[in-house]
C-alpha cells in the first residue's frame, strides 16, 4: 500500500512538471498577426524589443507583448456613435463651431492615419496604447482644428465655395501634428458640413433670386442683342443705298466726261485733217485740178468753176456737198 502511494506520489509530480514545461514553452513564444507589431514590456517596464509579424519569442512569465495596429486606421465622425464601418475604425461626435460671420456649423470629417512602426516605443512612453493614440492625438489635435480652421471663413465660402481649400488646410496643419507623435497622417477627409435649416433656407432664397434676376438680365441682353441687330441691320441698307446712289452718280459723271472728251477729241482731229489737207495742197497743187476733172465726169457732182483773169488758168472748185441752206 505504501508502495502504491508512493507510485501515485511519483506520477503526480511527474506530471505536474511535465504541466510546467508546457505552460513554460508556450508562454515562451507568442504570435504577432500580420498587420501588427508587438512591444515587449518586462515587469511594466518597455525593453526596446519590437516583435515582428509571425512566431517570436520571450521570456515566459515576465515579458508580455503590447500590440499595435500597423495598418490604415480610421477615425471618422458621425451623427452615430458606434456604426460599424469596418475593421480599424473608431466613430466619434461631429464637431460644432461657428463660422467668421457668426454662423452656427456641424463639421463631420474622417482622418486615416497609421502608427509608425520605428516610433512604438516613444508611443509607448508618452502616449500608450493604441486606443490611447486615437483619444489622446488624433481626436484632440483634429477636433481643435475642427473648431478653428472654419472661424477663418464666411459661411457663404463654406457653403458654396472652395471646400477642397479647406480640407487641403486641415491637412496641411494636421500632418506635422501627428508626425511629432509618432503617426503617419493617410488622407484627411471633410466629409460635410451642416448649417442651422434657417440659414440654410436664407440661401436657397438668395439663389433663387439670384437666378430670377440672372434670367432677367438675359432676357434684357437678348433683348438689346436684338435691337442693336436691328439697328445695325438698317443701317447696312442706308449705307447700301447710299453706295449704290453714290455709284450711279458717278458712273452719269464719267459718262458725261466722256461724252465731252470723245466730242473734243472728234472736233481737234477734224481740225488736224483740215490743216493737214491744206498743207498738202499748197504743196501740191496738180490735186485741185485732178479732183476737178473727176468731179466733171462725175453726174451726182455739184461743181461750181470758172477761169479768173491771171496769168495761169486755176479753176475754182466748190466740192462741198449740198447741204441744208448750202448753194451749188
Amino acid at each position: 500500500m505504501p508502495r502504491r502511494s508512493a507510485t501515485i506520489g511519483t506520477t503526480i509530480i511527474v506530471g505536474a512538471i511535465v504541466l510546467f514545461a508546457l505552460i513554460t514553452l508556450t508562454s515562451s513564444y507568442t504570435q504577432v498577426k500580420y498587420g501588427t507589431v508587438g512591444m515587449v514590456t518586462r515587469f511594466g517596464r518597455i525593453t526596446n524589443r519590437i516583435m515582428t509579424p509571425g512566431l517570436n519569442w520571450k521570456a515566459p512569465f515576465v515579458d508580455k507583448v503590447v500590440i499595435y495596429r500597423t495598418q490604415e486606421l480610421i477615425y471618422v465622425t458621425e451623427e452615430e456613435v458606434g456604426f460599424e464601418e469596418g475593421p480599424g475604425t473608431y466613430t466619434d461626435y461631429p464637431t460644432d463651431t461657428t463660422t467668421a460671420d457668426g454662423q452656427q456649423i456641424t463639421v463631420k470629417y474622417s482622418v486615416r492615419f497609421r502608427i509608425d512602426p520605428e516610433k512604438i516605443t516613444q508611443i509607448a512612453n508618452e502616449i500608450g496604447r493604441e486606443e490611447d493614440v486615437v483619444d489622446k492625438v488624433i481626436k484632440f489635435h483634429s477636433r481643435i482644428l475642427a473648431r478653428n480652421i472654419p472661424k477663418e471663413y464666411e459661411a457663404l465660402d463654406l457653403y458654396t465655395g472652395n471646400i477642397q481649400q479647406v480640407q487641403d488646410q486641415f491637412e496641411e496643419q494636421l500632418r506635422p501634428l501627428l508626425e511629432a507623435k509618432g503617426v503617419k497622417l493617410e488622407a484627411f477627409g471633410l466629409r460635410k458640413i451642416d448649417f442651422q435649416d434657417d440659414y440654410v433656407q436664407a440661401i436657397e432664397q438668395k439663389q433663387i433670386e439670384a437666378e430670377n434676376v440672372t434670367t432677367e438680365s438675359h432676357r434684357a441682353e437678348q433683348a438689346r442683342w436684338r435691337a442693336q441687330s436691328a439697328i445695325e441691320e438698317a443701317k447696312g441698307e442706308a449705307q447700301a443705298t447710299i453706295e449704290n446712289a453714290r455709284g450711279d452718280a458717278e458712273r452719269i459723271k464719267l459718262l458725261a466726261v466722256g461724252n465731252a472728251d470723245r466730242i473734243k477729241l472728234i472736233a481737234e482731229a477734224e481740225a488736224e485733217a483740215i490743216l493737214l489737207k491744206g498743207e498738202i495742197l499748197k504743196q501740191y497743187p496738180e490735186i485741185i485740178q485732178l479732183e476737178f476733172v473727176n468731179a466733171l465726169q462725175n453726174p451726182d457732182s455739184r461743181v461750181s468753176w470758172g477761169i479768173m483773169p491771171q496769168e495761169s488758168v486755176l479753176p475754182f472748185l466748190n466740192i462741198t456737198p449740198e447741204g441744208p441752206g448750202g448753194t451749188r
